[in-house]
C-alpha cells in the first residue's frame, strides 16, 4: 500500500527578524509564539558574543533544539545558519522533530540581514526568503541610525518595519522616528507596536510573494563586511546568588554613567532568598522591568549566581569586571 506524502514537501518560507540591539526582537517572537496557529513553526535564534542567553529568554526553550510549549521548534546558533537549517530539515524528515511549514530566523542585533538572506538561496530549494522584518526602537532609533551602520542596513533591507516601544515616547517623537526610517526605506510599511503586540499577519508573508528582493542580486553577493564600531561583548558571572540591593546599585551606577556606550545588557540572575532566577535587560540608560525566568527555562539554566552579557562600545573590560566583582564582594 502506498503511503500518503507528508504535508509541506514544498519549499518552506522563511522570515528573517532583524533589528538593532535591544529593539525588541525576542519580545516580538514571544508574542508570536503564543498564537495557536504557529505550532508548525521552526525558530532559529542567532546570538552575538561567546555566550548565548537569548534562547533561554524565548519562552520554554530548553535546549539547542527544542519543542516549545505550543509545538514550535526552537534552536540557537552562533555559527553557520545554513548548517543549522540543513540539520533541521534532516531531523524533520527523519521524524526526530515535528513537521514544520514555516521558519522564523532571529538575527543578532549587530547583523546585516543580507548574508542570512543569501543563505536561503543556497538551501537547494528546502526553503526560501519570505520577507525581512526589522524592529526599530522608538526610544533610541534615531540615535542608533545616526551612530550605527548596522541599524541603517537592517532598515534598508526591511520588507516591514515594526516600530517598538511606542508606548514609551510622545506621538511627536514617534513621528520623528518614522520620518528617519522613511529616509532609509521609503517603501516598507511601518507598524507601531507596544509590548511586542504583533500578529502573525504582521510577520509572515510580508515579502514579495517569495521572490528575492532586488538587492539580493547585487554584484557583491557574499561579500558583506561587518564593522561594528568596536562593539564587543563581556560576560560577567557570579558564583553565588546576588543581593538584590547590590545588583540594583551596580546597574544604576553602570547605566547612569556609561549607558550611552551600552546598547544592550541582558542576563539571568539568582537573588538571595529567591528560588526563581530573574531576567535582567537594559538598553542604553533604560533598565527594563525585571521578570522571572519561565519555570522550564529556569530548569535548563544551571547558573549558580548570575550570567550577564554586556554588549558595549569601548568600555575597559578590566574596569567592567572590577565594578561587578566589587558588588559581589
Amino acid at each position: 500500500m502506498q503511503t500518503e506524502p507528508r504535508p509541506g514537501n514544498e519549499s518552506v518560507p522563511a522570515t528573517i527578524l532583524t533589528g538593532f540591539l535591544g529593539s525588541g526582537k525576542t519580545t516580538v517572537l514571544n508574542r508570536l509564539l503564543r498564537a495557536p496557529d504557529l505550532a508548525d513553526t521552526a525558530v532559529i535564534v542567532n546570538e552575538f558574543g561567546e555566550v548565548g542567553l537569548d534562547h533561554l529568554l524565548i519562552e520554554q526553550a530548553l535546549e539547542n533544539t527544542v519543542l516549545l510549549k505550543n509545538g514550535c521548534i526552537c534552536c540557537s546558533v552562533r555559527g553557520d545558519v545554513l548548517d543549522t537549517l540543513q540539520k533541521l530539515f534532516r531531523k524533520r524528515d527523519s521524524g526526530e522533530i515535528p513537521w514544520f511549514r514555516r521558519i522564523a530566523i532571529e538575527t543578532t542585533g549587530l547583523a546585516d540581514p543580507a548574508p542570512v538572506a543569501h543563505t536561503l538561496i543556497d538551501t537547494n530549494g528546502l526553503c526560501h526568503l519570505d520577507g525581512i522584518v526589522t524592529t526599530v526602537d522608538a526610544q533610541h532609533g534615531i540615535a542608533q541610525l545616526h551612530r550605527q551602520p548596522e541599524a541603517r542596513q537592517q532598515i534598508t533591507h526591511a520588507d516591514r518595519v515594526l516600530l517598538t516601544k511606542t508606548d514609551l515616547v510622545a506621538p511627536a517623537d514617534t513621528a520623528s522616528v518614522e520620518a528617519a526610517i522613511r529616509r532609509h526605506n521609503p517603501n516598507a510599511p511601518i507598524r507601531r507596536t507596544a509590548l511586542g503586540g504583533v500578529s502573525p499577519d504582521d510577520f509572515f508573508g510580508v515579502g514579495a510573494q517569495g521572490q528575492p528582493a532586488l538587492w539580493l542580486h547585487s554584484e557583491d553577493r557574499g561579500h558583506h563586511h561587518h564593522h561594528h564600531g568596536e562593539i564587543v561583548s563581556t560576560l560577567l558571572c557570579a558564583p553565588h546568588p546576588m543581593r538584590a540591593s547590590a545588583l540594583a546599585l551596580w546597574l544604576d551606577s553602570l547605566l547612569s554613567l556609561r549607558g550611552a556606550d551600552i546598547p544592550r545588557l541582558k542576563g539571568i540572575v539568582r537573588l538571595e532568598g529567591d528560588p526563581c532566577p530573574i531576567v535582567v535587560q537594559a538598553v542604553h540608560h533604560v533598565l527594563h522591568p525585571m521578570t522571572r525566568l519561565s519555570a522550564q527555562a529556569a530548569a535548563r539554566w544551571h547558573g549558580a549566581g548570575a550570567e550577564l552579557v554586556a554588549i558595549h562600545r569601548g568600555l575597559p573590560d578590566a574596569g567592567l569586571r572590577a565594578s561587578f566583582d566589587a558588588v559581589l564582594g
